[in-house]
């Protein structure tokens, strides 16, 4: 029969993993590197850096790049990718999160993106599994995943210090849940791109393939060290939609009736009818963002991220100054869904 004492270190054991799992179940915000995402990224460095005039930002993991499938230079899948009309952008390494597990790859969830805009996908996923197996890079990704995890351990450590997690959930007080995904890409110096996948497993899910941008300050070479960063007002960003994904749910109705207003920008432009929901969310976050800003790291940051998003958002600056009612007024507002009421108020009064 198991005596007390170990029966005791066992069922200790079970609950250290059963509070584990239930604090990584409430985790608002992850970085990671995925295999099939980092595979397409060096294919489609390796077909296009000579000629693009960004390259990858300089590090020791971009050097290793190069070194190691120098011998592949030539290979058909890349002359194939180079000799075509156009080339996609650098988010084209963001089907990989659609694609199957192992090689060789195919498609497994439909994408709400085109990805891949100058082939098709079936003869782009020929090409692409040729090049995997060829070069031979599943090697390359299995001899760096310590590194990876490295890197972003090291990001999300940056993001947990700097406090902006809090600030973000103490700005909102909401009971909303989901988490905030990024995709590393260290070959990419372009930027980052939203990913919308519908499939159940990403339910919840905030998610966008981010690039490593070359800041200029730090002369950064090929014997730097990849220092992943991730922008503050980009993961304040990222993580809001989480918080403010239910007012459109909420007043639909109410919005649908005016949203010929959203769809005029600042410049005059006005774009697609189909759009008229996504700019309802991005103004409410982007204001929301500058305040929370602006509480974080003074008036001054708040109003600068105000005044660049005013140039996309007419609303932009008067609903910034509007939410100082909210700021202003927590005894009464105690989370951002109280004050839904009058936000829906003043979207109403200014399209009358």
């Amino acid at each position: 029969m198991m005596n007390r004492k170990l029966i005791i270190q066992r069922l200790s054991v079970l609950l250290l993993s059963f509070f584990s799992t239930l604090s990584y179940g409430q985790k608002i915000f992850s970085v990671k590197t995925d295999p099939r995402v980092e595979a397409l990224s060096i294919f489609f460095t390796l077909a296009t850096a000579d000629t693009l005039d960004t390259k990858p930002t300089p590090s020791i993991y971009y050097r290793e790049v190069k070194a190691y499938f120098k011998p592949y230079h030539e290979h058909p899948s890349l002359n194939w990718y180079r000799k075509l009309q156009n080339w996609d952008g650098p988010d084209m390494a963001s089907l990989g999160l659609f694609l199957s597990a192992n090689y060789p790859f195919t498609l497994q969830i439909k994408p709400a993106a085109n990805y891949v805009r100058n082939s098709s996908i079936d003869t782009f996923l020929v090409r692409f599994n040729s090049f995997y197996k060829d070069c031979q890079v599943r090697k390359f990704i299995n001899k760096h995943e310590g590194e990876y995890r490295r890197i972003n351990q090291r990001a999300e450590l940056y993001i947990e210090k700097s406090g902006i997690l809090d600030n973000v959930a103490s700005f909102y007080n909401s009971k909303q849940r989901g988490e905030y995904i990024i995709y590393t890409d260290f070959l990419c110096n372009h930027g980052s791109n939203a990913i919308t996948i519908t499939n159940k497993k990403f339910e919840g899910k905030i998610i966008a393939k981010v690039g490593y941008i070359e800041d200029k300050s730090k002369k950064l070479t090929d014997d730097s060290a990849v220092v992943f960063e991730p922008a503050l007002n980009v993961v304040a960003h990222e993580c809001s939609h989480i918080y403010l994904k239910n007012f459109i749910v909420r007043y639909h109705d109410r919005l649908f009736k005016i949203r010929d207003h959203f769809l005029i920008l600042a410049n005059g432009k006005k774009i697609a009818e189909k759009e008229w929901e996504n700019e309802v969310d991005e103004l409410l976050v982007r204001a929301s963002v500058a305040q929370i800003l602006a509480q974080k790291f003074g008036k001054e940051s708040g109003e600068i991220e105000i005044q660049n998003q005013s140039k996309h958002f007419k609303w932009a600056k008067d609903l910034y100054l509007f939410m100082d009612n909210y700021i202003g007024n927590r005894s009464q507002y105690k989370s951002i869904e109280d004050f839904y009421p009058e936000l829906i108020s003043f979207f109403e009064t200014h399209t009358s």
